[in-house]
């Protein structure tokens, strides 16, 4: 609608994931003549040498980026290797304040989570699985990671992505990853 005048930001390039992103962003702006401004200067996208300070910081943002998620991939890495590493939970399963995994105090969701198992070995898929726990009108126990910890468990109807994100988590199993 060509309303816009002025996009500002504090960090220009971090306005957009990635380059794609950003490159579109600065079409946009060129073509419906809005600027850019960060708190440095204020950009015209559609003038050559601007647009020229525009795409290359959207390359080094975009390699600081890639560097930051290198080192906490190396710190992850370095946390697992000395066996601290805390992955979230499933929903059948708890964090004792020791620190060692336990079956959910629930027996509720103890059980549900039982059930999963003896229909996926009885029936063997997890879309009957499904089926079954849909026809019995059975929820399924989960823990939706938002917000802050400890993330409770709730219960939602079944679906396939549920049944197969139990059956296949090796923390089911006893399995530290």
């Amino acid at each position: 609608m060509a309303r816009v005048g002025l996009v500002l930001s504090l960090d220009a390039p971090r306005l957009a994931r990635n380059n794609s992103d950003w490159y579109q962003l600065l079409e946009l702006c060129s073509v419906f003549g809005t600027l850019i401004a960060d708190t440095e200067r204020v950009y015209d996208p559609h003038t050559y040498h601007d647009r020229l300070l525009l795409g290359l910081s959207g390359m080094m943002s975009e390699a600081e980026l890639h560097q930051l998620r290198q080192r906490l991939q190396a710190g992850e890495w370095n946390k697992a290797e000395r066996g601290e590493l805390r992955l979230p939970l499933p929903g059948g399963l708890v964090r004792l304040p020791g620190g060692e995994v336990s079956l959910h105090p629930d027996e509720e969701v103890q059980a549900r989570i039982r059930m999963v198992f003896q229909k996926f070995r009885e029936l063997g898929t997890a879309a009957a699985v499904v089926r079954f726990l849909r026809t019995a009108d059975l929820p399924v126990p989960a823990r939706p990671l938002r917000g802050p910890t400890p993330h409770p468990v709730t219960w939602q109807p079944a679906r396939t992505s549920m049944v197969l994100g139990i059956l296949k988590n090796p923390a089911y199993a006893g399995a530290y990853v």
